[in-house]
C-alpha cells in the first residue's frame, strides 16, 4: 500500500470514529468507508466475516463483523465497538486498523457483503465527508465509552 492510500485510509477510519456512532455500525461503517473510498480510486470491499480476539494466550472470543479490505489489507473502523461492550478486554482492542493487525486479533472473511446489503449514501453526503477529511490533520484519538459513542450521529440518520 502507497503512503498516500495508507494516509487516506487512516483518516477516513478517524473521522468516521470522531463523527459517528461505531456501537452495532459495522455494516453501515463499512458501506461508508467502501463508498469514500472510491472518491479516492480505492477499492476497499466492504466484506462479512469473523474476528477472533485471543486473551492472555488462554482463550478467545469471535465475533462476527463487517470490514473491508483493500488489496489483501484490513480496514476497520469500527473493531472498537468490541472494546465498548467488553470492558475487561479493551486494552486488548485498538481504536481502528488500517494495516497492521495486532498479533492477538485475526480476521477471517466468510463474504464480500452484497450490493443489496450496502447502504447507499448521497453524493453530497459523500462529498462533504470527502472535503472534511481533505482538510482534516491527524486526530489524535482518545478511547471511549458507550455514553460518549451515544451523543455522536448516527449514521442511520445521516445519509
Amino acid at each position: 500500500m502507497n503512503k498516500s492510500d495508507k494516509d487516506i485510509l487512516k483518516k477516513i477510519c478517524e473521522y468516521c470514529i470522531t463523527n459517528y456512532s461505531i456501537s452495532n455500525s459495522s455494516p453501515i461503517i463499512s458501506s461508508l468507508i467502501y463508498e469514500l473510498c472510491k472518491f479516492h480510486n480505492i477499492d476497499a470491499i466492504p466484506v462479512q466475516g469473523i474476528i477472533t480476539i485471543c486473551i492472555n494466550n488462554i482463550y478467545s472470543r469471535s465475533f462476527a463483523h463487517c470490514f473491508n479490505v483493500y488489496d489483501g489489507i484490513i480496514i476497520d473502523a469500527s473493531i472498537y465497538e468490541y472494546a465498548l461492550i467488553n470492558k475487561r478486554i479493551e486494552h486488548l482492542i485498538p481504536m481502528y486498523i488500517v494495516d497492521h493487525i495486532p498479533y492477538h486479533i485475526e480476521y477471517s472473511i466468510q463474504n464480500p457483503m452484497s450490493e443489496d446489503y450496502r447502504f447507499k449514501f448521497s453524493k453530497e453526503f459523500l462529498s462533504t465527508i470527502s472535503n472534511n477529511i481533505k482538510f482534516m490533520d491527524h486526530i489524535h484519538l482518545k478511547r471511549f465509552n458507550l455514553t460518549n459513542d451515544s451523543k455522536k450521529q448516527n449514521l442511520f440518520y445521516c445519509h
